[in-house]
């Protein structure tokens, strides 16, 4: 469902996608945080709960990227210049999700069989491979926030 060109819709828009990527952010906590209770090993890592929450959010990530492709933007407006900087932005973000999916099922098959060499042969360069996920996005972020504060003085 498409939405009018305002700033106000595009506030309410990029609350929404805050709290899609700070969702995110408490997933991959959930994983990675350190936590003494985990380092003693009395509070499991949970992957497969964790992939269940980042695909919900994956899928409200396309929902959002959905609205964001149906909207017709021309370059030179700031509002539509932050729009179409938007797009790439859940496509990076999604694709992160994606991955982390992926990394929390490799997580979940290496817990499961005792005998895996996941964790000594693939688990450093999956986390790297992650990490280079999330420098993309938040690149395509700090971008973003270059548009919106044009936005903001333009008003």
């Amino acid at each position: 469902m498409s939405f009018a060109l305002t700033k106000e819709n595009a506030v309410i828009f990029g609350q929404r996608v805050n709290a899609v990527v700070r969702g995110y952010i408490e997933v991959q906590n959930s994983i990675f945080k350190f936590s003494f209770l985990k380092a003693l090993g009395l509070k499991r890592v949970d992957p497969a709960a964790a992939a269940a929450k980042a695909g919900a959010l994956r899928t409200e990530a396309q929902s959002m990227l959905d609205e964001v492709r149906e909207l017709k933007l021309e370059a030179g407006d700031p509002l539509h210049e932050f729009f179409m900087t938007m797009r790439p932005y859940l496509r990076s973000l999604q694709t992160a999700m994606t991955f982390f999916i992926e990394f929390c099922g490799s997580m979940t098959a290496a817990q499961a069989d005792k005998r895996s060499r996941y964790w000594k042969e693939r688990y450093k360069k999956d986390l790297e491979e992650l990490q280079q996920k999330e420098t993309d996005y938040l690149a395509i972020g700090n971008e973003l926030n270059q548009r919106w504060k044009k936005i903001a003085e333009k008003q």
